[in-house]
């Protein structure tokens, strides 16, 4: 049965025993709240302990675990960068070096034996960038680039085919460091050694045509501007209608939707269709058809499908489709000879590339790479285009023909063409000629001479020309020819297989067929003419247009054979390409600094950042000891005290108020 307590009027025993426990529980709570946040130092260990603070306590612990993630990769990359630095610190003094000994060997003071005693050191040099280039940290590659470390199983730099070939990135491996983009870590082989060579650019515009799988990403537009997508105007016949191409994404998707509308309209009106490079709008007999852009919009103009037809068909602008991996073989508006396929020589190694099965770009692609020459076939830059890249340094690369096909030339990749520059050849040496004199003189059997000036001449296609125009001088018009079609006395032109000029001589006589050097001039040898043929009667030039990864393996390469073979001009050559080799390592010696120096400057940064959300976040959150143990014994007393009133008042009852 409940009673009335004494201390409280008209207040039941029960409700007396409910306020008694409650202030005991809520003296306990504070109580182990307080123990918790001395023994935790934290006055908050829950959301729900500070509900105003909880989204900034996230908000800042969340900060400094992204914080100490960015300092654990500015550490690595600081750790990285500084291997790198050394690295192109030691190169740069190896390639130094070797400056110093091919300079020493050029000139006087040298001979054939100190020369190839300084080979061996060259030998040795390479071998000794060969490791450098080959050093890791941590697993990772200094000089790999973005390539994983140990994707392939084998190092990025290795001796291949007589040369050394670089299987890394051409871009370096990347990494957020807290900045506004991820920082390159590390270095790769073209920026540090130019271990990649493109100089076998295709200079032929393959003018992909239009299909109705060709993206909208992959097209210039007509106005070389992309497609800026919209909504268009259309007109049949007077009846307007818009078209909305917001969401299309090819080519055959702006057809289907601008003859969908057409068709709403009247079926018989006409439609677009695809055609070469871009649309064409046709209006049947009796219709007008006119497609214009809306307001501000540009997707009309971008299609080159801003006009009118009435009773005809008329061509849009041309798109500019860009070559892909995916653009087939057939939809090249250029007439390419894909059944001969090419001649491809990488140093001693000579094989053929058949496209005969390849259906797109990335099959050609395949059949390069399934060569095994280290040799890839890309996408020039501007999507018109293939190049040739060798990845071997060392050695020399030739494109050309296979027996009379006209595969290299179609596309722009043959090596010894007719718009190769005369300076080029022979690795850059060019040709030496004798200004104001004849070159070189040819000799055919009949006893017929005549010489050749090469005065002013800069490509091969000019000194076809000036051998013609000599050759017509000494026999007349009508006897002279190109190789191989007969009819003619003499002809000239360029090797019907593999690469270099093609001298033919159809007279008859007992004198040797023959090209000699005049007047000091080295033109018939630097063009590889310099033949004597007894009996023959075709002279087949050295193909002195090969070319080579310019890298500094490539000159170490070159600098050593030079002194073997005890030649001065390449002894010359060799040592001047050093010179550049030890400028580009002196650029990436720079920007790997400037790196470093970024990543320090970063990571001192986030330091004093994070000292400053640290004490952002301990006072939201930790506890001030002093204040919470004292809070503490007070808790205690107040438990006491109120264990002592509640026990005492608990036991009266009415007997004991009437007293």
């Amino acid at each position: 049965m409940s009673r009335i307590g004494s201390n409280f009027t008209r207040t039941t025993s029960l409700m007396q025993s409910n306020n008694f426990l409650s202030a005991l529980r809520r003296t306990q709570n504070g109580l182990a709240q307080a123990e918790n946040a001395i023994s935790s130092g934290k006055i908050v260990n829950r959301p729900s302990d500070a509900p105003s603070s909880a989204s900034a306590l996230l908000l800042l612990q969340r900060t400094l675990e992204r914080r100490e993630q960015h300092e654990r990769n500015l550490g690595f990359a600081s750790s990285l960068l500084n291997n790198v630095d050394a690295a192109l610190g030691d190169m740069s003094n190896l390639v130094l070096e070797a400056k110093t000994i091919g300079s020493s060997q050029i000139g006087l003071g040298s001979n054939s034996d100190t020369r190839k005693n300084q080979a061996t050191v060259i030998d040795a040099q390479i071998q000794t960038l060969l490791d450098m280039s080959n050093r890791t940290h941590q697993g990772v590659s200094l000089f790999g680039g973005s390539l994983s470390p140990g994707q392939q199983g084998q190092p990025v730099f290795m001796e291949y085919l007589g040369g050394i070939r670089y299987t890394g990135a051409t871009t370096a491996l990347r990494a957020e460091v807290g900045l506004d983009q991820p920082l390159a870590i590390n270095s790769n082989g073209q920026d540090a050694l130019a271990a990649l060579s493109s100089r076998v650019k295709g200079i032929a515009d393959l003018d992909p045509q239009a299909t109705a799988t060709t993206l909208l990403s992959n097209v210039r537009g007509a106005q070389g501007l992309g497609v800026r997508l919209g909504t268009i105007r259309l007109e049949v016949d007077g009846a307007a209608t818009t078209v909305d191409l917001t969401t299309a994404q090819t080519l055959g998707d702006i057809a289907t939707r601008i003859n969908a509308a057409v068709a709403a309209i009247d079926p018989t009106a006409g439609g677009v269709a695809l055609s070469g490079g871009g649309f064409e709008l046709t209006a049947n007999l009796g219709h007008t058809l006119t497609i214009s852009d809306l307001g501000a919009s540009q997707v009309a103009a971008d299609l080159g499908l801003d006009v009118s037809a009435t009773d005809a068909t008329v061509a849009g602008g041309d798109l500019d489709p860009q070559l892909t991996a995916l653009t087939t073989l057939a939809s090249l508006a250029s007439p390419i000879d894909w059944a001969s396929g090419l001649k491809i020589t990488q140093g001693g190694t000579t094989k053929v590339a058949d496209f005969s099965a390849a259906v797109t770009i990335q099959d050609a692609i395949n059949v390069i790479e399934q060569l095994g020459l280290g040799i890839q076939l890309e996408i020039n830059a501007a999507g018109s285009g293939l190049n040739l890249l060798s990845q071997v340094s060392g050695i020399d690369l030739s494109v050309g023909e296979v027996s009379g096909g006209t595969t290299a030339r179609d596309l722009g990749v043959r090596t010894f063409d007719t718009t190769t520059a005369l300076k080029d050849l022979n690795h850059g040496l060019g040709v030496q000629t004798h200004t104001g004199q004849d070159d070189f003189a040819v000799t055919l059997h009949d006893g017929t001479i005549f010489n050749v000036n090469l005065d002013g001449v800069t490509t091969v296609q000019g000194v076809i020309d000036a051998i013609n125009t000599a050759a017509t001088t000494a026999m007349g018009a009508g006897n002279v020819g190109v190789p191989g079609q007969g009819g003619t006395l003499f002809n000239v032109g360029l090797a019907a297989d593999g690469n270099g000029l093609t001298l033919e001589d159809q007279t008859v006589g007992a004198t040797n067929f023959g090209v000699t050097n005049l007047n000091l001039s080295h033109a018939a040898t630097d063009l590889g003419l310099q033949k004597d043929v007894a009996s023959g009667g075709v002279i087949i030039g050295d193909d002195v247009a090969q070319v080579r990864v310019e890298s500094v393996f490539s000159h170490l390469m070159a600098l050593r054979d030079a002194l073997l073979a005890d030649d001065s001009r390449g002894i010359t050559l060799a040592t001047s390409s050093l010179e550049t080799d030890t400028e580009n390592l002196a650029r990436a010696h720079a920007d790997v600094g400037v790196r470093a120096n970024r990543v320090e400057a970063q990571l001192d940064r986030s330091e004093e950042l994070k000292i400053t959300e640290k004490s952002m976040l301990s006072q939201l959150q930790d506890t001030d000891l002093a204040t919470m143990i004292t809070r503490y014994s007070l808790l205690q007393q107040q438990l006491q005290a109120s264990l002592q009133v509640g026990a005492q008042n608990m036991q009266l009852s009415l007997l004991d108020f009437l007293r």
